[in-house]
């Protein structure tokens, strides 16, 4: 069974990684700065994450600033989907790899 959907990579400036590698430096870590975003929770060693019903709330609440521009590529319930899309480009970015 095939989905009519595709998973479309998200358009990123070089200034909104630089923004989410300092609040990554910052956290100490993805995991911190998901819980801080509230994306996902820690309890008992275990991660959840969070889904939301109104995600213009959402983007309303954390897509600020130099993320404001990404509102409209916000097309999940998951933040966590989302923040990891950034995630990995960042780790794909020769610019701000270690």
């Amino acid at each position: 069974m095939s989905s009519d959907k595709k998973v479309r990579p998200i358009k990123i400036t070089k200034a909104q990684l630089s923004l989410f590698a300092k609040e990554l430096q910052e956290a100490g870590g993805f995991d911190e700065l998901m819980i801080i975003k509230k994306a996902i929770e820690k309890n008992e060693g275990k991660i959840y994450t969070f889904t939301y019903k109104d995600i213009d709330k959402y983007k309303e609440t954390y897509l600020i600033g130099m993320y404001e521009k990404l509102r409209p590529q916000f097309n999940t319930k998951v933040p966590y989907a989302f923040w990891s899309q950034l995630y990995i480009a960042l780790k794909g970015c020769k610019t701000f790899s270690k």
